[in-house]
């Protein structure tokens, strides 16, 4: 009921054009017509009581005179109403004449000489009425006009004269001199009243825009004029219309005279077209200078501003650094093979380091019959060598570019291949580099060791790592030799593991286990699936130690369509035993969104298990990297057309969480389990979280705090707006045998979380 007279009072205000926004209708300002709607309504409508009991007291006297005449007022106001802005001059008139003809009544029907004056007196607020609707010159008319009515007040002339007698009615004073007091004192002054808001409309939308203008002024003068920056405004014709004085003193142009037309093409033949900047040479006193011209629009668009900026000692400058390159580059440059030396390869190593330090390997090729091949074929040929050497390995890694000669028998190759992966790549060069190589007419042949150090077994500087390089490969008489042991143990061992996680998704030693994801009243939300690895060979693999082999060693893809094709198979075979199903959380990496397989498979094996997309949530770990990301953005995107809902796990952990929030389609995100622990007993933690949940309801997105494993850490998480979890507090995660229950009675978790806070029961 509220509603339905909110929104009927709404209606009304609407009707009666309060606002002066847009303020025009058919060429008619909106006030006029709002204050015609406000003077007939308010008017007709106190006028209603009146005009109803006079039309009983005349139906008593039989005077039915009164009662047409009533009616046909009160249709000539709705017509009026009507018309009000179609046709608002008829309307506006009309009034006029409605006023005419009610004064002209009241002489009329009024037998009292008294009362018939106020007819006459009725008539006097037409200049009033028609100068608020109609406008000054119909106002001095309906003035001059109404010496009429004041000769025919101060003549006492009474119409009632000329028609035949009629009943008086009894409270007939009442009605007339309640019309006059109605009239006067509230429809003419309401009218007053809206023209004299939209005047004061008017005149504060006068005041802005001047206040507007005199900003744009005091922006234009502090611009243009009380600036030491040159700035020149041209129309789009090319005129030059103004240069401030930073200008002329900066071309030398003081002869320039404003009243004489000066083009912009006759102080710079080229010049920005657009909105930009361009970079120009001109002469200024038998000088050459370079000047940057930046163009911007003004707020007229008919004119545009260049702004000019002397950058001669700039381009020297460049000039000068990019000589100074030149040399730098020809010291960096071995002489007698013209590759980079060993300066340069500690300086890249040296910028590398802090960023992929852990990714490196520096591997030195040694010429291990050097010495045969300077004796044999002279001194020269070994730079030669060496640098058809450094090609053929640029041939067959071209990915791998930074190389160089520390001497006539040994080049240093920087990769960014993995320890794991460093003996098969020298292996392959080594069996795919010719025995002999073609030099200077020569078929020299070719006898070739490899030493590799890695920053992450030495923990040492660029210089350190090339030394290190160079004393693994004369080491021994072995063609790869590693610098330390450890370092070649680990790559035994890794390749052990990757082996055997190979053999593992076809031996079946590979499960699924799911961990419930529940919300506040215990509900089960949902379920994550998670890999566990029990080896016949090794036994128990932890995920943190056999995912980052598979993600080095590129396993991940096809560790990936294994979970999606078991994931799919458990959930057909609950759906086909009819069980309620909720969506499984699958979690993948960079390399799957950049892969052309993985979204493929995913929809593949959905439709040949008529499983539903909603079923499958994608989650996205925040250090989930792709070097491909528009791609990823793009598969992303499709798989929400598609049906599926893409979750960001551990939010909070790195940089990209904020972005990938932004850029990505998510519906959910999972909080970090190191914002989780023990939030109860710190407020910065609790701060924080409730941050993050206050931007994620902003966004729309649901929010699950991942890792609770304490009832009061749970309880703090609701306080703070958090409604769903996950966590060792509610379930471990457990086999699919163990699920099954769960889908039967979903509510199963029986944690009630009061609204008070107070206490978290577990049953």
């Amino acid at each position: 009921m509220q509603s339905m007279f909110r929104y009927l009072t709404a209606a009304f205000l609407n009707y009666l054009m309060l606002s002066d926004i847009d303020g025009n209708l058919n060429g008619i300002e909106k006030w006029r017509i709002s204050a015609l709607r406000i003077m007939i309504i308010t008017g007709y409508t106190f006028y209603s009581f009146i005009a109803l009991h006079s039309c009983i007291s005349a139906a008593q006297l039989d005077f039915n005179l009164v009662i047409p005449l009533t009616l046909g007022f009160y249709l000539c106001a709705t017509l009026q109403l009507w018309l009000s802005v179609s046709h608002y001059t008829i309307s506006a008139y009309s009034l006029l004449i409605t006023i005419v003809v009610s004064a002209i009544s009241i002489n009329i029907i009024a037998r009292d000489p008294a009362l018939a004056m106020f007819g006459p007196v009725y008539v006097f607020s037409l200049p009033l009425v028609a100068f608020i609707l109609l406008g000054a010159r119909v106002g001095f008319i309906c003035m001059l006009l109404n010496i009429l009515p004041f000769i025919a007040l101060l003549s006492g002339f009474q119409l009632s004269q000329y028609f035949p007698p009629h009943p008086i009615l009894e409270n007939g004073n009442i009605y007339i001199i309640s019309m006059i007091f109605l009239f006067f004192n509230i429809c003419a002054p309401l009218g007053v009243a809206r023209s004299s808001l939209a005047a004061r409309r008017l005149n504060q939308k006068l005041i802005e825009k001047n206040q507007e203008l005199q900003t744009q002024n005091d922006f234009y003068k502090t611009l243009f004029v009380d600036t030491d920056v040159a700035k020149i405004v041209v129309n789009n014709g090319g005129l030059i219309k103004e240069i401030n004085l930073a200008a002329k003193q900066l071309l030398k142009c003081d002869s320039l005279q404003s009243y004489q037309p000066t083009y912009i093409a006759e102080l710079f033949s080229d010049f920005p077209t657009h909105i930009g900047e361009m970079i120009v040479n001109r002469s200024v006193e038998g000088k050459m200078k370079a000047f940057k011209l930046t163009r911007s629009d003004l707020f007229n668009h008919d004119d545009f501003f260049l702004t000019i900026h002397d950058i001669t000692a700039k381009v020297m400058l460049n000039k000068t650094l990019a000589a100074q390159t030149i040399i730098n580059r020809q010291q960096k440059l071995d002489k007698q093979t013209g590759l980079p030396n060993r300066q340069w390869l500690a300086d890249k190593l040296n910028g590398l380091l802090p960023a992929k330090g852990n990714e490196l390997c520096i591997i030195a090729l040694k010429l291990g019959n050097a010495q045969f091949i300077e004796q044999k074929y002279g001194f020269q040929i070994l730079p030669t060598l060496v640098k058809a050497l450094a090609k053929f390995w640029h041939t067959e890694h071209k990915n791998l570019k930074h190389w160089a000669c520390v001497d006539n028998a040994n080049l240093i190759v920087v990769t960014e291949l993995s320890v794991m992966n460093i003996r098969v790549t020298l292996q392959t060069f080594m069996a795919r580099l010719p025995k002999a190589i073609e030099v200077e007419g020569h078929s020299v042949p070719v006898d070739l060791q490899a030493g590799v150090s890695s920053p992450d077994s030495t923990k040492c500087s660029a210089e350190k790592l090339i030394n290190n390089a160079l004393y693994a490969v004369n080491s021994s008489q072995s063609k790869i030799n590693f610098y330390e042991t450890s370092s070649l143990e680990r790559f035994i061992e890794h390749q052990e593991i990757n082996i055997l996680l190979d053999e593992a998704m076809s031996t079946n030693e590979l499960r699924i286990v799911y961990q419930p994801k529940v919300e506040k009243d215990g509900r089960l939300l949902g379920l994550e699936a998670l890999l566990r690895w029990n080896s016949s060979v090794i036994g128990l693999v932890s995920p943190a130690i056999f995912v980052p082999i598979a993600e080095k060693s590129g396993l991940v893809p096809k560790i990936t369509q294994w979970l999606i094709t078991n994931i799919c198979n458990q959930i057909s075979s609950w759906k086909h035993q009819g069980f309620d199903l909720v969506p499984i959380a699958l979690n993948i990496s960079g390399i799957d969104l950049d892969s052309d397989d993985f979204q493929k498979h995913l929809i593949h094996s959905l439709l040949e298990h008529n499983i539903n997309p909603k079923l499958i949530e994608i989650e996205l770990t925040e250090s989930a990297t792709s070097s491909h990301k528009e791609k990823a953005l793009l598969t992303s995107k499709v798989l929400t057309d598609w049906g599926f809902s893409i979750c960001l796990d551990d939010f909070g952990k790195g940089y990209s969480g904020l972005s990938k929030l932004i850029s990505y389609p998510v519906s959910r995100v999972k909080i970090d389990r190191q914002f989780i622990k023990d939030i109860h007993l710190d407020e910065r933690k609790s701060k924080v979280v409730e941050a993050m949940i206050a931007m994620c309801r902003v966004l729309k997105i649901d929010v699950l705090a991942e890792g609770t494993e304490k009832l009061e850490e749970v309880e703090k998480l609701h306080l703070l707006g958090c409604t769903s979890y996950q966590g060792y507090v509610f379930s471990k995660p457990l086999e699919a045998e163990q699920i099954q229950p769960l889908l039967v009675a979903k509510n199963v978790f029986h944690n009630t979380i009061p609204a008070t806070g107070s206490q978290i029961i577990q049953s």
